[in-house]
């Protein structure tokens, strides 16, 4: 008889959606129940009863043919492929042994974890954070994501979600910059089509025209880079127009004078136009629609953040809505991201208190240089987790170089053969989201959610939890942290003191209620103040100024790489696909047709010169070269090539995947990658 199991998306979105799972159990033993269905639950204040394109079907994930159901020993060259089946008592003996190695011979420094958020769930995602904590191991930064934009929200506006995203129904005007909603957060979109049939109007500004750009009012395709040239013309044309909130601006900002004395005025839209890419009427149309709205809202991506001035750029962003006062309008201000709200006891899982001495510390996007590079110690044991860095890291050849070592010892705990796996010592089954329990919150909106397991675990798969407690065990650690179930770290977790978790009873949680964080409803996220030093949304930081960096916001040039601008005229921009999710679904043959069947180039018509759609062609810069399938299309900019999605390099022409090209450089603010950075050089094959 089938049954309903509530359990949550623990894939690297926003939405963290509530998902309900129909299981079918034969009758005969519960081992063999299988998940059948998985749809969106109708009672979630956010998920309402829908799911991504990619989850809706997971059970093509659960039941592919191509899991890793079993520990697996490597039996060939590094990066062959070639395994041999070997059982946990032998795998998690191996993997101790070579930790105990590499701690005794060159200390827990050449001992390194790499991870991401292959699993959000914050037990299994943080839990053996504790034990390389205890090994005195080298740690990681995870700066391969959102540092870049984070460091510009926090130190304009401070930390906090802004914008309520249910309260994006109340915007009469919305921009959405620099994020493809619809495909990287698909259940902001309610939201913001009932605004929309209340009247308001959506503009998507980013380099080429996404899908949701396809679906907007209007496209302002923007050169990448750019973006806070834009920001402060817009803010320039609504000072020339009183079009500004000066209340707003004298009670609730610092440093608005100096912008406006020594910033703006470089930036009429003649001079923005030039640097932007834009017509001049373009700018001065967007600015007249911000002024005229009550309550604009602007969608800040984080992708922004990942070019050399993202940081600088999300300043100016968030500086823009503040030149408007909209930060105490009802659904106006900036949407960014939600997780800064949810004060959990992390600390009770990754267990800092653990750390011996004072280990260096290894930038995620450094993964290649390091691999090939670092002595005193070199990394000699590398175990990874919830990431797959021959996909997703920059400088791929490094990367492919380092994993290639005979002399490091690589284990991978994945559910499929990825890249990463292929050059794996150990490969370590694990689960799916449906077959293990957990807690989540989100970075979309405000609810906390505890997730049942729905189904066994398939073929030997075994969550981080069970791997870390087998290889604590195993290396003689008899903590009683080891020792704690998943319901138990979970219960440790949510044992906090943050006003946002007044009222937060943790055994509904527990038992698996949709939980909303204590934060009012109907509320301008920064109605009363801004988590910055002044307490104001502050156009001038005086913490930057303290570490020698900018400190009034400004543009001063698009950032672009020396060693890569001189023979390569074209920049390269590597947004999500829409049927993968970073790396994840990529191995899917369903999901790979949906995205064209092979890696695809968008090309303007003003750049392609003798290539046509459908011919083999070659990007290139100092790094390396890949090449794909050329697209010729107006959906980007004269200037601009994207390439869509993370694809395996195995899935790719010649193997090669498309983070071949892109550099380990760092953000203006924050230290964060610069994956939408690239310059390249463009022919055809």
């Amino acid at each position: 008889m089938p049954r309903l199991v509530k359990t949550v998306c623990s894939h690297d979105c926003p939405d963290a959606c509530s998902v309900l799972v129909t299981v079918e159990d034969d009758g005969n033993s519960p081992g063999d129940a299988r998940a059948v269905q998985f749809r969106g639950d109708p009672d979630h204040p956010v998920t309402r009863g829908f799911l991504c394109g990619k989850v809706n079907t997971y059970e093509q994930q659960v039941y592919s043919s191509d899991r890793v159901l079993h520990p697996l020993r490597r039996c060939g060259a590094k990066g062959e492929g070639a395994f041999e089946r070997i059982g946990w008592e032998e795998a998690i003996a191996a993997t101790a042994g070579r930790i105990s190695l590499a701690e005794e011979e060159t200390g827990g420094e050449s001992i390194l974890q790499y991870t991401y958020a292959g699993t959000m769930g914050l037990v299994n995602r943080n839990c053996p954070s504790a034990l390389f904590n205890r090994l005195g191991a080298t740690r990681l930064r995870q700066n391969i994501c959102y540092y870049g934009a984070d460091e510009g929200y926090r130190v304009t506006v401070g930390s906090g979600y802004c914008v309520d995203p249910e309260d994006a129904v109340h915007s009469d005007l919305v921009l959405v910059w620099g994020a493809n909603v619809v495909t990287t957060q698909v259940h902001l979109m309610p939201f913001i089509d009932e605004a929309r049939k209340k009247g308001a109007r959506m503009i998507v500004i980013d380099p080429y025209r996404n899908r949701t750009a396809r679906v907007a009012d209007e496209w302002i395709g923007i050169r990448p880079g750019t973006d806070a040239a834009l920001a402060l013309s817009l803010a320039h044309i609504l000072e020339r127009d009183e079009l500004l909130d000066r209340d707003f601006i004298e009670r609730r900002t610092i440093g608005f004078k100096r912008l406006s004395r020594e910033v703006l005025p470089r930036f009429a839209p003649a001079q923005a136009a030039k640097i932007t890419g834009l017509a001049e009427e373009e700018i001065e149309g967007l600015a007249r629609q911000i002024g005229a709205a009550s309550a604009p809202l602007i969608k800040v991506g984080i992708g922004i953040g990942r070019s050399t001035a993202g940081g600088g750029a999300v300043r100016a962003i968030c500086a823009l809505a503040g030149v408007t006062g909209s930060y105490e309008a009802l659904g106006g201000g900036i949407q960014y991201d939600t997780g800064c709200e949810f004060e959990l006891n992390l600390d009770a899982v990754t267990r800092p208190d653990w750390l011996r001495g004072k280990p260096r510390v290894l930038n995620m996007t450094d993964i290649g240089p390091a691999l090939c590079e670092w002595q005193e110690p070199p990394i000699r044991f590398l175990y990874v987790h919830g990431t797959n860095p021959a996909a997703t890291a920059p400088l791929q050849t490094k990367v492919r170089e380092g994993l290639s070592r005979e002399d490091l010892f690589t284990v991978v705990h994945e559910r499929f053969l990825t890249d990463t796996a292929r050059y794996a010592d150990i490969v370590l089954p694990a689960p799916t989201f449906a077959e293990y329990a957990d807690l989540y919150k989100a970075y979309g909106h405000l609810y906390l959610q505890y997730a049942e397991q729905a189904i066994p675990p398939r073929g030997e798969s075994r969550s981080n939890l069970e791997v870390v407690q087998a290889l604590a065990k195993k290396l003689g650690y008899d903590d009683p942290w080891f020792s704690r179930d998943t319901r138990e770290h979970a219960r440790a977790l949510l044992d906090g003191s943050h006003p946002n978790l007044e009222g937060v009873d943790a055994d509904r949680v527990l038992a698996g209620e949709t939980t909303r964080l204590n934060i009012p409803r109907k509320t301008a996220g920064f109605a009363e103040r801004f988590n910055t030093p002044s307490g104001k949304l502050e156009f001038y930081s005086t913490e930057l100024e303290e570490q020698g960096l900018p400190a009034l916001i400004d543009f001063t040039g698009e950032g672009e790489s020396e060693e890569e601008a001189g023979d390569c005229p074209l920049r390269l921009i590597t947004p999500p696909a829409h049927s993968f999710l970073n790396s994840s679904f990529g191995n899917l043959e369903k999901a790979r047709r949906r995205e064209g069947g092979r890696p695809v180039l968008m090309i303007h018509p003003d750049d392609s010169g003798e290539i046509e759609s459908g011919d083999e062609v070659e990007i290139s810069n100092c790094h390396g070269s890949v090449r794909l399938q050329a697209q010729v299309t107006t959906d980007t900019n004269k200037g601009t090539l994207v390439a869509e999605g993370t694809w395996w390099p195995s899935h790719g022409i010649e193997r090669r995947g498309i983070n071949t090209l892109t550099s380990n450089r760092l953000t203006d603010l924050g230290g964060g990658s610069t994956f939408h950075d690239n310059r390249v050089a463009l022919k055809k094959i």
